[in-house]
């Protein structure tokens, strides 16, 4: 196994909305499904393994990860995820394939086993719970405690909690010695991602997962007719339900008990794969945002640098031009959500998660240079010959050196406000700007990322504590805004800061001086963030400079009047 193999991501397009999924590799598909809350990155190490010699493929439950949620009524159940399943499957083209399922996803793939034996060449269930009866209601409630945001980002130390426990005890609320699991306590950057997959899946964080329990597998193990293996390590809780299941099984399923030892898990579980791969297969690859209708849609583009994730908003049949949407940077599109849909009322609006931020790649050589290449392929990928760009104060320094990198395939610039000019506060911005945010065993670094970004709407610059740094303006500082970000920055904790440290290099003063079009400047002369706004202006060949709109409607209606 070797951590250069490229794991690349994709949605598909469902009835209920977009599901997506990693993959890696070429060869005859396999399918991997996750537990809950998992998502499908805790198997990044296992489509690394299989990429020599499969197209593998990890898909995200509905509802986890970055797959929509299943209508919450009626409730979704284990066969609602399984015909999910079968409908991912369609929409990648992949006819029929060995199946891999663990704990809560175990049951999804017993139950698509059964609903489609024709798909599954081998259906191997890791960890199948088999409690006799199941709990009850109000175990299961319980056990799934809801989701709640809160606007002090209290949220992410009681998930982190949470947990730590479910490592702990079984169940995670029982805190007697009787409770306590056998196993290895994981470190702070297992945790670290466990935890993600967790605020990802939000209030959804219980939807497969309860199904599950709901779900008695033992009176339906006979009825499988497909290929399938029950196997589980000796360190799984779950190892003991091997001998729960019927020995009459039929003969095409079998029972394998494992070591503890993950090199050899893995191994076998290749092995099983390999003995039940089809024909070599070319992945069919569907376009998310090819998808008509003016609402968002999430897709990636394949550059020579890596893959960026973007949202898609606005109509697809216009002659309008399009815009490209840069947030502040540390930031994801997912602070720009609402100014992203404003702006598309009459024009595509591709918003782009810059790299090294959420699900976009980071590049291996983060300056300037790097970032306008990745953008400009981007543009290619996406067939843009010329577009409108509208960048966000730090992302800003980007968008000026790719407009005046390819004056020929920007037609108009706005800046949401930019950084400072002077190279003395550039240097002591960028010591300080992007502390690190390395996960830490108590869960703090979540709490101060969350901090950082909402200190971001009310200081200047973020870590000020006098009070000529209050920025007298109306703050975003919505608990759901606050937390998507949160967990979009935390995804790659050593590359969060990589676009605004690479923007704060940018000598701004002579890009302004050097650049040929016209640019609107948004400013508020009450923010000390935007109070060299004015002469930056006058160094500008033709730059209107406009106070700013307080909505996202008002200020989306000014760009779309000045791009025309």
């Amino acid at each position: 196994m070797t951590n250069s193999v490229p794991v690349r991501g994709g949605f598909a397009n469902l009835g209920h909305g977009q599901v997506h999924f990693r993959y890696a590799g070429h060869g005859p598909p396999v399918v991997l499904l996750h537990d809950s809350p998992r998502s499908s990155a805790m198997h990044r190490p296992m489509l690394q393994a299989l990429a020599g010699e499969f197209t593998a493929i990890a898909v995200d439950t509905p509802g986890y990860g970055l797959s929509a949620p299943l209508p919450s009524t009626p409730r979704p159940e284990i066969e609602d995820f399984a015909r999910a399943l079968a409908e991912t499957l369609t929409a990648l083209g992949i006819v029929r394939c060995p199946v891999y399922g663990f704990h809560t996803s175990s049951k999804i793939n017993l139950q698509f086993a059964i609903d489609h034996p024709d798909r599954v060449s081998l259906a191997i269930l890791d960890g199948l719970n088999l409690p006799p009866g199941g709990p009850s209601e109000e175990f299961i409630t319980r056990y799934m405690k809801p989701f709640q945001l809160s606007t002090d980002g209290s949220h992410l130390a009681v998930a982190w909690a949470k947990a730590r426990d479910l490592f702990r005890f079984f169940p995670w609320f029982d805190t007697n010695p009787q409770a306590r699991l056998p196993i290895d306590f994981p470190d702070e950057k297992f945790l670290h991602g466990y935890v993600l997959d967790m605020l990802m899946s939000g209030e959804h964080y219980s939807s497969a997962y309860a199904a599950a329990m709901r779900y008695l597998a033992l009176p339906r193990v006979r009825k499988v007719a497909a290929r399938t293996v029950f196997l589980c390590r000796q360190n799984d809780p779950l190892y003991v339900y091997l001998d729960a299941l019927p020995p009459d099984l039929p003969a095409h399923c079998s029972i394998e008990r494992l070591g503890p030892d993950t090199d050899a898990w893995r191994a076998r579980i290749i092995e099983l794969l390999r003995s039940a791969a089809g024909a070599a297969h070319d992945l069919r690859l569907p376009d998310p945002l090819a998808r008509a209708g003016e609402r968002e849609t999430r897709g990636y583009v394949t550059t020579p640098l890596g893959q960026l994730h973007l949202r898609r908003y606005g109509p697809r049949d216009t002659t309008a031009r399009p815009c490209l949407l840069l947030p502040e940077q540390p930031g994801s599109t997912a602070l720009t959500r609402s100014l992203a849909a404003a702006l598309a009322a009459d024009r595509p609006v591709y918003a782009v998660d810059l790299p090294g931020i959420g699900e976009s790649d980071p590049l291996a050589a983060p300056d300037a240079d790097g970032f306008v290449e990745v953008l400009l392929a981007a543009l290619d990928a996406l067939g843009l010959a010329s577009v409108d760009v509208i960048a966000q104060f730090t992302a800003g320094p980007l968008a000026l050196r790719l407009a005046l990198r390819a004056s020929n395939r920007v037609h108009a610039l706005a800046l949401d406000g930019l950084p400072p000019a002077g190279a003395a506060e550039r240097r002591m911005l960028w010591k300080k700007y992007c502390p690190s945010i390395a996960p830490r065993w108590d869960g703090a670094h979540l709490l101060a990322l969350w901090h950082r970004l909402r200190d971001q709407e009310l200081s200047w610059p973020w870590f000020e504590r006098a009070a000529r740094g209050i920025r007298r303006r109306p703050a975003d500082l919505g608990a759901e805004r606050l937390h998507e970000a949160t967990t979009d920055l935390a995804k790659q904790p050593e590359h969060y800061g990589d676009a605004a440290l690479a923007a704060l290099e940018v000598d701004v003063k002579a890009a302004m001086q050097a650049l040929p079009h016209s640019v609107l400047l948004l400013e508020d002369p009450a923010d000390p963030r935007d109070a060299q706004l004015a002469k930056l202006a006058r160094v500008s060949r033709s730059c209107r400079l406009l106070q700013r709109p307080a909505g996202a409607e008002e200020q989306a209606a000014a760009v779309r009047a000045f791009f025309g």
